[in-house]
């Protein structure tokens, strides 16, 4: 009896051993920076050829509470351009922390995705630059070219894409995904 429960012992350190020690174990990539925490999301809309045609809309989540849509319709002139900044806010703060300073300096690391309705005549240009090489868009500066008069959606995300960022919506995760409504008139 002791000599199989020696057998068994053994046997028990060599398994041990042989699993702990595969040759075909990845390494384990360095942590990834955790996502930013932002509540709300906000467009600064302003007409190009009108200073002072200017529109603010935001969507915003506070923790626990449902998506915030009152003030999250855009309303832009047929056969304009407008140049648009994009803000993240962490308004579970007094004062709100203004989280776009952040992803600033981090660039390399986001892009702003837009995806608008195919209905919708809205093409939209990113025209910042992060410092990669070749430098890529970031999305926190934007000019947004309308067509014809129409209505639709359009989607913007900021993605987290570190060390994976190539100028592709794909990689990465979400830091905020929401959708604002918006009228060509």
């Amino acid at each position: 009896m002791k000599k199989l429960s020696l057998f068994l012992s053994a046997f028990l350190i060599t398994v041990m051993l042989f699993n702990g020690c595969k040759k075909d174990e990845t390494a384990v990539a360095p942590p990834v920076p955790g996502n930013e925490f932002l509540t709300t999301v906000q467009l600064v809309v302003v007409n190009a050829a009108d200073p002072t045609d200017r529109d603010t809309v935001a969507v915003k989540q506070l923790p626990d509470q449902p998506i915030d849509y009152t003030n999250a319709s855009l309303h832009l002139k047929a056969n304009s351009t407008y140049n648009v900044s994009v803000r993240f806010l962490d308004e579970t703060q007094t004062p709100a922390g203004n989280v776009t300073d952040d992803i600033y300096a981090r660039r390399n690391y986001h892009l702003i995705c837009f995806t608008t309705d195919a209905s919708l005549a809205l093409t939209v240009t990113r025209t910042d630059l992060d410092t990669n090489t070749p430098a890529l868009p970031v999305g926190l500066q934007d000019r947004f070219s309308t067509g014809s008069a129409g209505s639709g959606k359009m989607n913007v995300r900021l993605r987290h894409q570190p060390n994976a960022k190539n100028g592709d919506c794909d990689p990465g995760s979400s830091d905020a995904d929401v959708n604002f409504s918006v009228t060509i008139q």
